[in-house]
Formats: C-alpha cells, sequence, structure tokens
C-alpha cells in the first residue's frame, strides 16, 4: 500500500506524542518523501543546504527515538510505513476517541495533512494555514522594525496592504514569518502562500479562496474577474492575514519600477483592490523589489505600508560564538557585509571549516564574493535593465560615493537627468545602492562583486578583438582624485592585466593584441568613448615588474636615471619611496618594519597615506630647492585613525612621466615613525576628501551655471 507524504505526516504527528514537527522541519520531511536532495531542499526554502543538512540530522534522530528504528534520509519512507502497520491494531481505538453527536467518526488517519489541521483548527475557533513559511525559532534583533510593523497591522490603522522589501538573504520571509506570529491572536484566518514557482493569479485565487470561504476547489470559478470578487468579498466578512511570499517571482525580468509579467498583470489588480476596497485584513508581500503601482513609498495612505529591510547591525553578533562576537575583525566583517544575515551565516561557516575561526585570515584573503553569495548577487544583477546595469558598474568604478550628476557624466552615450533619477531610485528600492547625503554608493560586498564582473566582461571583450565594453566603461579615470586613481589601478586594471597576461603568456604578444584592438578602432566611424584610454592603460601596466612595482611613478620609464632610482629604492634596506609634489609615496619598503613590535602589530596590514599638514609639503618644496638632501621631521596621518611624526631622509629628483615630460619629485627614506595624538580640529583624511570634493562640485555647478 502506498502511503502519502500527508499520511505519513499525520502518522508521524501521533508518534510524536504531543510533540509537533517545526514548520522547516516539516518542509525538510515532506521534500525527502518526494525524493529531494538537500540542495533542492535549501533552494526552495530559502537556507543554506548545510543547514537544511543540520535540521534533517536532528530531525532523523529524534524520529528515531520516537519511532523505535533507527532512521534515515534513505529509509525514511520504510521506517514509517512499519510503523504504521505496528500501530493499526491500536489506530482503530483512537479513532473512535472524537465521535461527533451524529455518531460518525474522525479517522485519526486523514487522508490529507490539511484535514488534520482543519480539525484541529475548528476546535479552537481559527483556520491557520502556515503553508511553507520558515521556521523562526533563531531570530536575531529587528525589535523597533517588528513594533513599528505590528503597529502597523494590529493598531489603529489596521493597515490592509503591507510590504517588505529588500536584497537576496536579507531576512525578508524570516521578518514576515515572524510578524505573522506575533499577531497571529489578532487574526482568525491565517494563510501563507509561496510565489517562488510564480504561480498564475487564478491559481492563487482558486487556492485562497477555498480556503477562506471552506469551499471546494472544484466548485468555484475558474476566470479571474469572479475569483477576485469572491476573494475581496471573502477578506471583507473575515478577518484575515494573508502572506504572499517572493513576489518578485512575477515581476519582469530587466525592467525598472516592477512591472508585472506578461500574463500575471492580474496581481496589480489583486494588489489594488486589496488596498482600494474597504475590508477588515491584511495583505503582507515580501519581495526584492517593488511592485509597479502598488506601494508608494512615503505615502501618507495608512491602509498602504512598506518597509525597506536592511542589515541587522549590531544584533548581528549574535550570530557568533561568543568569543568571535567582541573580536574587532568581526565588526569589519558585519560591515563589509552589512549585516545580511544569510551572507553573514555562509561566511561564518567557511571562517571556521577553512580558517579555524580566524576572522582576520579571512578577511586577509580579499575574496569575500564566493559560492551562496554570489549566487545571489547573480540573481538580482540578472534581472536588471541595461540602463541599472550601467550605473552599477560606474559605481563600482567610481568606489566611492558620487552624485547623480557626476554619475550622469560618467555614462557613454550620455543619458537624461530623469533616466539616471529612474534608476537610481530603482536600484534603492532593489537595495543595491545606499544613499550617503545626496551621493550614491555600492555596500562593499556589492561594489567588490560589481569590480569581479567589470573584470570579467573586460577581459571578455579584449580576448574577443570586441571593444564596445572597452568603449563604455573606465578602468581608471584620469580626472578622479589621486587616491582613487591608485584604488582603481589595483582592484581594476591591475588584475585584468594579469589576467590577459596569463592569457597571452608575454607582454608582446598582449601588446600585439592590444595593438590589434587599436587597429580596430581605428577603423570605426563613431565616438571611441574610453576604449583609446584603457587600451593605454593596459599596455603601461603589463610592462616590466620593475616599474609595476611603483604604481605609476613614473609611468613610462624612459630615463636611466630614473632605473637608477627605482633600483636605488630596491636596494635599500630602509622603508621609502618616490612621490611628485601633488602625489602619496608609492612605498617600496614597508614602513612599519623598522618599527617596534608594538606598532607593527596596531597598524601592520595598513598603507601608509602620507596626508600631510597644511602647509607642511610647501615648505619642504621651498627648502629642497635651497638644498636637495636633507633630513627633516615632519607630521602626517598614516591613516583614519592614527597620526604620526616621521623622520625622513629627502632628495629632490626629476623623472619623466607618460608623456616623456620631466617632472620635479622626490626621493625618500624613512627613518623613524612615531604615533602621536593629532592636533585638536585636525582634519582626517577623509575629511580633506570631502572638503575636495566638495570644492570640486561647487566648481561644476558654478561652470554649469556659467554654460547655461
Amino acid at each position: 500500500m502506498t502511503t502519502s507524504v500527508d499520511e505519513a505526516i499525520a502518522i508521524i504527528d501521533i508518534a510524536l506524542d504531543g510533540d509537533r514537527l517545526s514548520d522547516l522541519q516539516e518542509q525538510v520531511l515532506r521534500q525527502t518523501w518526494q525524493g529531494r536532495t538537500y540542495n533542492k531542499i535549501a533552494d526552495s526554502c530559502g537556507y543554506d543546504s548545510s543547514y537544511i543538512r543540520d535540521v534533517g540530522y536532528r530531525l532523523w534522530k529524534m524520529l528515531s527515538d520516537k519511532l523505535g528504528e533507527r532512521v534515515t534520509k534513505k529509509n525514511l519512507q520504510v521506517v514509517v510505513r512499519a510503523y504504521s502497520q505496528k500501530s493499526q491494531s491500536t489506530a482503530s481505538s483512537h479513532a473512535n476517541f472524537a465521535t461527533k453527536s451524529s455518531n460518525s467518526t474522525i479517522s485519526i488517519v486523514p487522508n490529507t495533512a490539511v484535514e488534520l489541521d482543519e480539525l484541529k483548527d475548528d476546535l479552537n475557533g481559527n483556520r491557520h494555514d502556515w503553508g511553507n513559511a520558515i521556521d523562526t525559532s533563531i531570530f536575531y534583533g529587528r525589535t523597533e522594525e517588528l513594533a513599528n510593523v505590528t503597529d502597523w497591522v494590529i493598531g489603529g490603522d489596521r493597515c490592509r496592504l503591507l510590504g517588505i522589501f529588500g536584497m537576496g538573504g536579507i531576512g525578508k520571509t524570516a521578518f514576515a514569518t515572524k510578524l505573522a506570529q506575533q499577531v497571529q491572536d489578532d487574526f482568525p484566518i491565517i494563510v501563507w502562500k509561496s510565489l517562488r514557482n510564480a504561480p498564475a493569479v487564478e491559481t492563487i485565487l482558486l487556492e485562497l479562496v477555498s480556503f477562506l470561504t471552506n469551499q471546494e476547489v472544484a466548485s468555484l470559478p475558474s476566470d479571474f474577474t469572479r475569483l477576485l470578487g469572491l476573494f475581496i468579498n471573502a477578506i471583507k466578512n473575515s478577518r484575515c492575514l494573508i502572506v504572499l511570499d517572493n513576489v518578485e517571482s512575477v515581476l519582469r525580468s530587466g525592467e525598472s519600477f516592477g512591472y508585472f509579467c506578461e500574463g500575471y498583470e492580474g496581481y496589480s489588480e489583486l494588489f489594488r483592490q486589496v488596498a482600494e476596497v474597504k475590508n477588515q485584513s491584511c495583505v503582507i508581500l515580501t519581495s526584492r523589489e517593488k511592485p509597479h503601482n502598488v506601494l508608494a513609498p512615503n505615502s501618507s495612505d495608512r491602509f498602504v505600508r512598506s518597509l525597506q529591510l536592511t542589515g541587522l547591525g549590531e544584533s548581528a553578533k549574535q550570530m557568533f560564538q561568543p568569543e568571535l562576537a567582541i573580536a574587532p575583525e568581526t565588526d569589519k566583517l558585519i560591515e563589509f557585509y552589512r549585516g545580511n544575515p544569510l551572507a553573514l551565516t555562509m561566511v561564518s561557516r567557511s571562517i571556521r571549516s577553512m580558517f579555524d575561526g580566524d576572522v582576520q585570515e579571512f578577511l586577509n584573503q580579499e575574496a569575500n564574493v564566493f559560492g551562496d553569495i554570489r549566487d545571489l548577487l547573480d540573481q538580482q544583477y540578472s534581472r536588471l535593465p541595461e540602463q541599472e546595469q550601467q550605473v552599477m558598474y560606474w559605481l563600482a568604478i567610481e568606489r566611492e560615493p558620487i552624485t547623480t550628476d557626476n554619475l550622469r557624466q560618467d555614462i557613454v552615450p550620455m543619458i537624461s537627468k530623469a533616466q539616471i533619477l529612474e534608476s537610481v531610485t530603482s536600484l534603492r528600492w532593489r537595495s543595491l545602492i545606499e544613499k550617503n547625503a545626496n551621493s550614491f554608493t555600492q555596500q562593499p560586498v556589492v561594489m567588490e562583486y560589481m569590480t569581479t564582473r567589470l573584470i570579467d566582461t573586460a577581459y571578455n571583450a579584449a580576448i574577443e578583438g570586441n571593444p564596445e565594453f572597452l568603449m563604455s566603461y573606465a578602468l581608471v579615470q584620469h580626472r578622479a582624485e589621486d587616491y582613487i586613481r591608485e584604488t582603481q589601478i589595483r582592484y581594476i586594471l591591475q588584475p585584468l592585466t594579469n589576467r590577459l597576461l596569463a592569457h597571452y603568456g608575454t607582454v608582446e604578444t598582449l601588446h600585439q593584441e592590444l595593438q590589434n584592438l587599436f587597429n580596430i578602432l581605428r577603423d570605426r566611424q563613431t565616438a571611441l568613448g574610453y576604449a583609446q584610454g584603457n587600451i593605454m592603460n593596459l599596455l603601461r601596466a603589463s610592462k616590466t615588474d620593475l616599474a609595476k612595482r611603483f604604481c605609476r611613478f613614473p609611468e613610462q620609464v624612459t630615463e636611466h636615471s630614473d632605473l637608477q632610482i627605482l633600483e636605488r629604492l630596491l636596494e635599500s634596506d630602509r622603508a621609502g619611496g618616490l612621490a611628485t609634489w601633488d602625489h602619496r609615496i608609492p612605498w617600496a619598503n614597508n614602513p612599519l618594519t623598522q618599527q617596534t613590535s608594538e606598532s607593527k602589530t596596531q597598524i601592520r596590514s595598513k598603507n601608509l597615506y602620507y596626508q600631510w599638514t597644511e602647509g607642511s609639503l610647501e615648505q619642504l618644496q621651498k627648502e629642497l630647492k635651497q638644498q636637495p638632501k636633507l633630513r627633516k621631521k615632519y607630521h602626517a596621518w598614516l591613516n583614519e585613525t592614527e597620526f604620526a611624526m616621521i623622520d625622513g631622509d629627502f632628495e629632490a629628483v626629476q623623472i619623466t612621466d607618460s608623456l616623456n615630460q620631466s617632472v620635479e619629485a622626490r626621493l625618500v627614506f624613512i627613518n623613524e615613525i612615531k604615533i602621536i595624538e593629532p592636533p585638536a580640529n585636525l582634519p582626517t583624511p577623509s575629511d580633506r576628501r570631502a572638503q575636495a570634493r566638495e570644492r570640486k562640485q561647487d566648481s561644476q555647478s558654478k561652470n554649469s551655471k556659467r554654460l547655461g
């Protein structure tokens, strides 16, 4: 005799003798019964596969104790059927337990698990169908958000339509489940439905109306208009809480503002009527994207509300072992992933299994986007329209917050102000970018993902001899601040150059292929965009190791004297570097190797910013003109928090730049670095950069006004 999964769950409910499976345990059991792997179960439930495996292990152990025989994923069906047959002699007496006044009997093993649930609900006067809502027995933070949203739903507002939005893994489903559990006493009827597999709106309405009205599906109409009418009538007559999870599944990919897929437009009308027609129920939506014309941000309509979920913040520390929760490295980890619960869960497991719990060692790898985290971002990126993808690439190139006006100037061909505003607004609702004052940027993990994607696409374009992508994006921006250019060289240009060198084998072959790209561009009659500059930068970056070790100084070694300067730095056992008058020093040796073990521990992994205090650089320039070699103590920021007195030897030299022009510079060797307290009110490096950006923006604004 074949046993259905619902019958199996009913049998197990009896065996548990008062205990109950959690919602997630039931999902694992159901899908295991159907032969699905842990990976597929994890995908359908929105959990990491290793966590689902842990849930399964504990579930089989519990069932082994209750059923009196060892249960595994492979023998589950055999053991449950054997237990059922052993229990048949006593099942009939249990079945007669609940005899109704009509003398009819209720079977203790009903045909479906839903029948058993409905029996229990009827005895309490409530009917709750939690569907595949996840287990929230472990839930971190969100106290304030839950309190606010609970008030919207059961307080004076009696919200009818509530949207919960956020990027993948941020915890929308868990939040909606927790909220529903907190307000369930206020709703006699609760229904949970997932739209993950994009069911037709008629299918969802049939299931909802059937449950809300206690009618058989076969007795209901099948057309959308009549079903919608029955549904609206049901939520007017009864107080119902309805959760629709994964609404992004029915939204159109490659479109801004969440338009519905073709054939799914009925969802828009469903949500509109829920919001506008007077009723006593609440429909909760969870989605990575905001449906078009459904939930207005900052709306004054108290019946329609929306919540944008962000990371867990300080409460994310609860996800780590006590010794890790208090470690400063854990703060960096949480900040990098912006408190995304799913990302932190996956990362913490990798740290335990691969780095023996050493968070700093993991951070040192500088490879933070991997596995399921990358897959999650792939899913969201693939749904973006081309214009939003452009914005995402440019934010990764810019590396810091940028205004929409400056962002618009980057994009070629230029787009309108309205288009850039639409793209930025849509990306914010997708939780892929962040607002910083009047500027926008990406979360660190998103920026790393987009940088990798930029390098991959540029690499493919180069080896395929197709300059289109290289025409659209600048790998290094020459108009950017120097510290931004250095970051672009380190994280974009150099990794791309290394990949191309590995592909072609020799510098000569790479140069020939880049020259071929130049020839392709020369034959074009259209604007070349950024392609020519990108190819020139790739040529420069692929030159000898000696030149690469010194970043951009000098960008092109053309004079024997330049080479001698570089060799002096390399051969010296002291920390040192070469700098032009308006740039920082690219260090030949780590300046911290000369210091005490205590100071090395404090700032071992940090680059020396070489941020001079105001006026001191100009003073040094004057002194070097009078005396080409001198020893001088000066004060500078090492990084954002540490200020130092530095004792150095200086020598005035000349180098040639990429245009073979002579450039005044200085050769520096460090004797001693001593950490001291900075003067009061002295701007930090970030303060100075912010001031420079403001001056630049003011200048651009004045130029724009002058040009009309």
